[in-house]
């Protein structure tokens, strides 16, 4: 239960942190940011006999942080609420569903809502403004040592911090932000659909959240949006969970009365690189008791140019956060994976509101092809077959890969970084026999472009965006 919430202002000496208001151009489209410090009682929960949870530890207190993104003007509010699992494995918040489709929800008019989501992240909230965070807490109520060998990306924080509280947080957020509450900031704004996304770990949260506390009867979220899910990663209810043995029934969907697609990159669709993708996605579902739509990203990889370094760069912020550490691309000096991953976000989200608003299941899409052992099928340009697809894939001007190779900084060996893509750009000549120019470039992505919308793999409104994205990486490549 939510007890009380306090709404944190930016000051000359104290402000939100990671603003998306510039980076995001948000002013352009008439938002605004709001951030709030919640306070609430959760149970711990442990796993039982059957797999379920069990309440170990009842009504326990905590603060939370949550950060919200909505129009200046309530008259353009959708009534949709999407709340984000804010991944935590960098050990800052980063929301990266926010950063794959802020274009899409902000022309939409609807509501975005980040939660933090585990307590390894408090420390670089209050290390950035500890007058502005420092009440942030998920006490731990047991004095059991926490499991040695609890390391990332599962880190859980001190010893004196619980993960365990993320469940009930969940389960809360949606009935209180459809809430007559007082101190519900969206009272007057009429939600009326609240949906449930994450990206890579946060995936895993949704997964277990589904399977363990959504009920047949009574769904806490109108649908959800699972993206970039790294499915050799569980969510253990617990902290002391984290080293357990787990159920394959646990990394993988059984079951959602609420409708939910799946979302993967090639680095998560495969089996190749041991994240579990290929094996547990499910068949396409109409079932009243597991409605599910798988979709993946043809060329993109988990972490890219345009969301892990572009949007996602280590500004100011962050660097006060994590104690001046920066960071590059997480490889050796390459061409880093540019594919624009957006506008398949854009797709996703259209099929889900579709599909809970109006009673309109998607259309099964093509995925992308993969041999017995789960790795991805290559056309003659080495890049995937099937998935969902743009013209820079259609019309390619580089192989996409994703993955690329990293020198590891204690042993000097060359190992392979299986989440950071590169490209390898075609020569000019090439190109130049492929394409003849840049004119007849744009010719071929307009047609495929269309084509594509008319498909279901773009909406209309990114037609042009594709378009000019297409042609623009075309003239990075050489073709003139």
């Amino acid at each position: 239960m939510i007890l009380k919430i306090k709404e944190l202002f930016n000051t000359e000496n104290s402000h939100f942190f990671t603003s998306a208001v510039k980076r995001c151009k948000m002013d352009d489209y008439q938002y605004r940011e709001r951030e709030f410090i919640f306070t609430g009682n959760a149970n711990i929960y442990e796993t039982g006999e059957d797999g379920g949870p069990v309440v170990k530890y009842a009504d326990c207190q905590y603060t939370d942080r949550m950060t919200m993104r909505l129009p200046k003007n309530r008259e353009r509010f959708s009534g949709r609420v999407v709340v984000e699992i804010v991944n935590s494995t960098a050990n800052f918040d980063i929301d990266r569903v926010w950063a794959e489709s802020y274009r899409y929800l902000m022309r939409q008019g609807d509501i975005f809502v980040g939660i933090t989501s585990k307590p390894n992240v408090f420390a670089a909230l209050k290390r950035f403004d500890e007058e502005r965070y420092g009440e942030l807490t998920w006490p731990n109520p047991s004095d059991e040592p926490v499991p040695q060998n609890d390391v990332p990306p599962l880190t859980t924080g001190p010893q004196d911090q619980e993960t365990g509280f993320i469940w009930d947080i969940l389960t809360d957020i949606p009935a209180f932000l459809k809430s007559n509450e007082e101190s519900n900031p969206l009272k007057e704004w009429g939600v009326k659909y609240v949906y449930l996304t994450g990206w890579s770990q946060s995936c895993s949260y949704i997964t277990r959240f589904v399977t363990s506390f959504e009920k047949p009867d009574n769904h806490a979220y109108d649908g959800y949006l699972s993206t970039g899910g790294v499915r050799s990663l569980s969510t253990p209810l617990n902290r002391y969970e984290s080293t357990k043995p787990v159920d394959s029934y646990q990394k993988r969907l059984n079951m959602s009365p609420a409708p939910v697609i799946e979302l993967n990159t090639e680095s998560e669709a495969g089996d190749e690189y041991g994240f579990e993708g290929y094996s547990a996605r499910r068949i396409d579902s109409d079932d009243p008791a597991f409605r599910y739509r798988y979709m993946d990203i043809a060329g993109g990889c988990h972490d890219a140019v345009d969301t892990c370094m572009a949007y996602n760069s280590f500004d100011e912020d962050i660097l006060k956060a994590m104690g001046g550490v920066g960071g590059g691309p997480p490889g050796n000096s390459f061409c880093m994976n540019d594919y624009h991953k957006y506008f398949a976000f854009h797709v996703a989200l259209r099929n889900l509101y579709l599909w809970c608003e109006k009673g309109m299941p998607p259309k099964k899409y093509e995925r992308m092809r993969q041999d017995a052992k789960g790795r991805i099928l290559k056309d003659a340009f080495g890049n995937s077959i099937g998935g969902l697809r743009t013209p820079m894939i259609d019309y390619p001007v580089c192989t996409y890969y994703n993955w690329s190779e990293r020198t590891d900084p204690a042993t000097g060996e060359m190992t392979i970084n299986a989440l950071a893509g590169r490209e390898e750009n075609f020569s000019p000549e090439f190109l130049q026999e492929l394409y003849t120019d840049l004119k007849h470039y744009r010719e071929f992505a307009r047609a495929d472009a269309e084509r594509l919308a008319a498909d279901g793999q773009l909406i209309p409104e990114d037609v042009e965006d594709a378009v000019e994205t297409a042609v623009k990486r075309a003239a990075a490549a050489g073709l003139k």
